[in-house]
């Protein structure tokens, strides 16, 4: 019963100890796309959030994919704002920030479809 008990407790420490560490290296990864936005290094962020999509499988922070999303409002990139967007569980797309970042996105294309069609 006691071997039992301590599994259980050895399980639940591991599984805690990973989402940490996912949670952790999602923070960083927001944090390292923000400096290359303020930079006005958007591309260089959105490759950042590419390398790291693809070594991780994990459910993304608000963080991270709120920056990505900002990347492609000012590069112009719908299709991969549109992209980033269908990644996002359905959990994420209630966030504030989130949906503050595809509202920015979708209607940077919006007004460019509206002076494309008055010219």
């Amino acid at each position: 019963m006691l071997n039992k008990l301590l599994n259980h407790r050895s399980i639940f420490q591991i599984i805690f100890l990973k989402r940490s560490a996912t949670v952790r290296s999602d923070f960083d990864l927001g944090n390292q796309m923000k400096l290359l936005n303020d930079q006005k290094q958007f591309n260089e962020a959105l490759q950042l959030f590419d390398q790291y999509k693809e070594n991780n499988t994990a459910i993304y922070s608000s963080f991270p994919i709120s920056q990505a999303l900002k990347a492609c409002a000012q590069i112009g990139d719908l299709q991969r704002g549109s992209t980033i967007h269908h990644l996002i569980s359905s959990h994420t797309k209630k966030d504030c920030h989130i949906l503050a970042s595809l509202i920015h996105l979708y209607s940077k294309f919006q007004q460019n479809l509206f002076f494309l069609i008055l010219s």
